[in-house]
């Protein structure tokens, strides 16, 4: 309970942290969060990698692959890091930590996709091999602004 509690905190302080993600808030409680974990658990496609500083979550990565025969080769990544924590290599652990698990695990194909003014983060991931693959103009809208959304991906040797 005391994990499911501290990774709930840590998708909390995510949430609330000005615009940290593509998703709206959502309804977050022990309960869902719970399910989501038992869930990462028992599927052999699923995997949520953690950072951890002095006891407490300060980011995580998440790793959501596929059944279907066509695309059971494919994950989709979501990368979350706390703002204060996002100058000191976490993301880029998390990422490596993401890439190994789906070299291990048969993954040939990592993606995602990102608001296109989160520049540090996109260089990140193109430092680690994604390449971009395309771009939906105004995609987002968040406020009054539109925003582009990046799509990423990585081939797995």
């Amino acid at each position: 309970m005391k994990d499911i509690d501290a990774f709930l905190n840590l998708l909390m302080n995510l949430e609330t942290s000005s615009e940290t993600g593509l998703h709206e808030t959502h309804i977050l409680n022990t309960s869902n969060t719970e399910a989501l974990l038992t869930s990462v658990l028992q599927n052999a496609k699923r995997q949520i990698f953690v950072a951890i500083d002095q006891q407490e979550l300060t980011g995580y990565i998440s790793l959501s692959g596929n059944h279907g025969e066509m695309i059971k080769h494919r994950a989709n990544i979501s990368l979350g890091i706390l703002p204060t924590e996002q100058q000191n290599s976490i993301g880029r652990n998390l990422l490596n930590a993401g890439i190994i698990w789906a070299e291990d695990n048969g993954i040939h194909r990592l993606e995602l996709s990102i608001r296109d003014d989160f520049e540090e983060l996109i260089e990140l991931y193109m430092a680690l091999g994604f390449l971009k693959e395309g771009e939906r103009i105004d995609a987002l809208r968040i406020g009054e602004e539109y925003r582009n959304e990046i799509y990423l991906y990585r081939l797995i040797n």
